[in-house]
């Protein structure tokens, strides 16, 4: 896994089994991202400042969960995020790490995330709870011996309900680069490239052709950050970039053609995508 990262940040592209994504049955796919990338980020839990014997616990207990198999386990059910795992078992000390049912059977572990940021953390229309991050942080907590509780958000809120004390962490493809010195954060478990997803058939091809165009983006999220940050003198050639409350209305929208591209992780476009194709 780590080898076919490095050879994605290494061509600084996105490989062609993601640029080309949801086949409608013909030769061009239905959508695909553009080769060009928007960059590369780390996902991390994010804790309190201060809060670092948490950090550590959770962090070790993770770890843990590597090396008792758990967190390939849960991988593999995500084909989307498996090849972007980063964690392996080589060079973690065992000896080092938080015994199993060593935590307080009284604590209630609180998992800040983003309601809707799938295969992430999201709400299932039965009102339960989901994605790659909510099952590790609940695999966690059975590990520690904690109770666990789902702390929702819509994702601009995370800062108020993290300060309000609401939840514990923010844990939700939750990205380290440029938030390094805002958060106490716990270990780094998946590495990411944020991307342009278009429609199959769209005359965008490179970045260069996004002049003019209607780029939709998530709020608060990495993808934003960039366009108006580091990335700014691209989101200044887009005739709008529009921003939207989740991926998920972003995505209807660029479906029914409202917009022309999506600013957005491939883990998470390429989730979109295969939810079209079940």
């Amino acid at each position: 896994m780590k080898k076919k990262l490095a050879i994605l940040l290494a061509m600084v592209m996105i490989p062609a089994s993601l640029a080309a994504c949801g086949s409608s049955g013909s030769d061009a796919p239905a959508y695909r991202f553009l080769e060009e990338d928007l960059g590369t980020e780390s996902y991390a839990i994010g804790f309190r400042l201060g809060d670092e014997e948490l950090a550590e616990t959770v962090s070790g207990a993770v770890q843990a969960l590597v090396l008792d198999g758990t967190y390939a386990s849960i991988g593999e059910k995500y084909p989307d995020i498996k090849d972007f795992l980063c964690l392996t078992a080589e060079g973690i000390d065992e000896a080092s790490l938080p015994e199993k049912g060593s935590g307080d059977p009284e604590y209630v572990f609180k998992h800040g995330f983003d309601l809707d940021y799938p295969p992430y953390s999201y709400l299932q229309d039965d009102g339960s709870v989901g994605g790659f991050d909510v099952e590790l942080a609940q695999a966690v907590c059975e590990y520690m011996g904690w109770g666990y509780e789902a702390v929702p958000f819509n994702w601009d809120a995370k800062d108020m309900e993290l300060n309000a004390g609401s939840c514990d962490c923010i844990w939700s493809g939750f990205t380290k680069e440029g938030r390094e010195d805002l958060y106490t954060w716990g270990i780094t478990y998946s590495d990411n490239t944020q991307g342009i997803l278009v429609a199959g058939d769209s005359d965008i091809k490179t970045l260069a052709d996004l002049a003019g165009k209607v780029v939709g983006v998530q709020t608060a999220t990495s993808a934003y950050d960039m366009l108006e940050g580091d990335r700014k003198d691209l989101a200044d050639t887009f005739g709008e970039l529009k921003v939207y409350e989740t991926y998920t209305i972003a995505y209807n929208d660029l479906k029914a053609g409202a917009i022309d591209a999506i600013a957005i992780d491939l883990t998470a476009g390429s989730y979109l995508i295969a939810g079209d194709n079940q």
